[in-house]
């Protein structure tokens, strides 16, 4: 499967991304690249392979989560140049 210019341009544009000719070749190189490595994966005979599952209860390697009470909130309110009162100041990401 081999995406043409027109449809990697269509999905920069529904990503609102806007690529210059330059970069929207590059885009349709890495993109059908890509496709083309995962096509490859249907030459696999995987007719005698088990599927894999994490799900089973085996020892998991990962630490336990726990919830541990985070006590020290003045401490960032201190430390940090974002602060107004007790709130953080986030730099606006929207126009108007």
């Amino acid at each position: 499967m081999k995406l043409s210019r027109e449809e990697v341009n269509d999905i920069a544009l529904e990503s609102r991304l806007l690529l210059t000719e330059k970069e929207l070749d590059g885009a349709v190189k890495y993109i059908n690249n890509f496709l083309d490595i995962l096509d490859s994966f249907k030459e696999l005979d995987l007719t005698n392979v088990e599927p894999f599952s994490f799900a089973e209860a085996l020892e998991c390697p990962l630490r336990e989560d726990k919830v541990n009470a985070f006590t020290n909130t003045q401490g960032i309110f201190n430390e940090s140049e974002h602060v107004d009162g007790s709130y953080f100041k986030v730099p606006r990401i929207m126009e108007d």
